[in-house]
């Protein structure tokens, strides 16, 4: 098969024995918690300390996706937490046709560790800028003169406005529970 070229020459093939759940009213349980493969436990962290890929087969190529999908972002939410490059975990996961391949690939994981690190701190620096930019909006609107025209605002009279409606509406509120 030519599926087989494209795997490492010294990948592990391993049993996938998928978790079946039943519900008990409200609680939702594994009922072969004893049998069923934990991808986490059994092959994420033994790659990581083993270095040597692992793999196992699924029913379809969809199932083999999703699972790629749920177990790369698993481990970069994992390793994106971790403020320490050394010890992020060091996996990537591929698909191939219907195997779900996990490899030790520490440049994979570096690569997004770090963008995801200068994604984080972008996010902060546009924070800051928008906080500078509007921190005086709130004495603008209290002092109220406008800067452009230099007349003055309606802000006091909408404060009382604010605090008449409010009024109103407390006492419509008693008026409500005493009927």
């Amino acid at each position: 098969m030519q599926i087989f070229n494209w795997l490492p020459s010294n990948a592990q093939q391993i049993r996938y024995i998928a978790p079946y759940y039943e519900e008990d009213g409200e609680d939702r349980y594994i009922v072969n918690e004893d049998e069923y493969t934990e991808v986490w436990h059994d092959i994420i962290k033994k790659v990581h300390n083993t270095k040597q890929p692992m793999y196992y087969r699924r029913r379809t190529i969809d199932l083999a996706r999703r699972d790629k999908h749920m177990y790369q972002d698993k481990i970069s939410h994992e390793n994106n937490w971790r403020n320490d490059w050394a010890k992020c975990f060091y996996v990537r996961v591929k698909v191939l046709g219907r195997r779900v391949l996990f490899m030790y690939d520490k440049e994979f994981v570096h690569k997004n560790w770090i963008a995801y690190k200068k994604s984080v701190e972008l996010a902060e620096k546009i924070r800051k800028l928008r906080e500078q930019k509007f921190k005086d909006f709130g004495k603008k609107i209290l002092t109220g003169v406008e800067k452009n025209t230099g007349l003055p605002m309606v802000a006091n009279e909408f404060m009382e406005w604010l605090d008449n409606e409010e009024l109103t509406t407390h006492e419509l509120i008693e008026v409500n529970n005493d009927n």
